[in-house]
């Protein structure tokens, strides 16, 4: 969990990604957010992807498990301007409408 970080603020739970989004960046990251995200007060997470350029399988994985669970809640999640790299991987693997993709934190209604 080096270069990811979590912050909370007003029911908006913000994850921020660093370069990779691997098996390995990941690990110890994932059950951290899980637990910030089931909390009733979070109504949205932003995924901060400005800074990814990398996303391997298991980041593919978190990313949908995540939105499908936040999706069972009735919570909201977006992903903040991610790169054109993993915009490429999104298509690829046929998952970019899967997901709610903002360039403004300020395109949340």
């Amino acid at each position: 969990m080096a270069d990811e970080r979590i912050t909370i603020s007003d029911g908006v739970l913000t994850l921020k990604f660093g370069k990779e989004i691997t098996i390995e960046s990941i690990y110890d990251f994932k059950n951290e957010v899980e637990k910030q995200s089931n909390s009733s007060e979070i109504k949205i997470v932003i995924a901060n992807l400005s800074e990814a350029l990398f996303l391997d399988s298991s980041g593919i994985g978190f990313l949908v498990s995540l939105n499908s669970r936040l999706k069972s809640l009735n919570k909201n999640m977006y992903l903040l301007r991610p790169s054109e790299h993993i915009r490429k991987t999104l298509e690829l693997v046929r998952l970019i409408s899967f997901f709610d993709i903002i360039e403004d934190e300020r395109e949340i209604s």
